[in-house]
């Protein structure tokens, strides 16, 4: 039995040969899924959220993720929920400080928001927006590491 290898590196490699067009699919459809999957607060980290395909020698990657470090705390947890399971504390200062987005307390008439200080926080649980949106989209088995 021999191979076309002409044949073969068309199907496998072209841009635009069912291997590629097949990953840039699954590509699209996860993006799409990651935006719908993911917590929302103003919108930036859903707006980055894109998707690349390369041919490479022996194979096609497809990868998909937003650059931006918070995708990733939201994706695996932080805190107690995340990796160190330890709560978070401040590092430099006596308190962690945040400025309230929901409506704690009403907005001062200046428009600042109420600021909350805080010995230590328990952080928050990971959702896996990613791997969730790619199970979706994949028609393969896919296994998480």
């Amino acid at each position: 039995m021999t191979i076309n290898q002409a044949e073969y590196r068309r199907l496998t490699q072209s841009p635009a040969g069912p291997v590629v067009r097949q990953a840039e699919r699954i590509g699209r459809r996860t993006v799409n899924g990651a935006k719908r999957n993911v917590r929302v607060d103003d919108g930036h980290l859903r707006s980055t959220i894109s998707h690349t395909v390369a041919v490479l020698p022996g194979r096609v990657l497809m990868r998909a993720g937003s650059p931006l470090d918070y995708g990733l705390y939201l994706h695996e947890g932080t805190g107690i929920y995340g990796p160190k399971h330890r709560v978070i504390r401040p590092v430099q200062a006596k308190a962690l400080r945040f400025e309230v987005k929901e409506a704690v307390g009403k907005v001062s008439a200046k428009g600042r928001r109420p600021v909350v200080f805080a010995l230590y926080v328990r952080g928050v649980k990971g959702d896996k927006w990613l791997v969730r949106a790619f199970k979706d989209a994949c028609p393969y088995p896919v296994r998480e590491r």
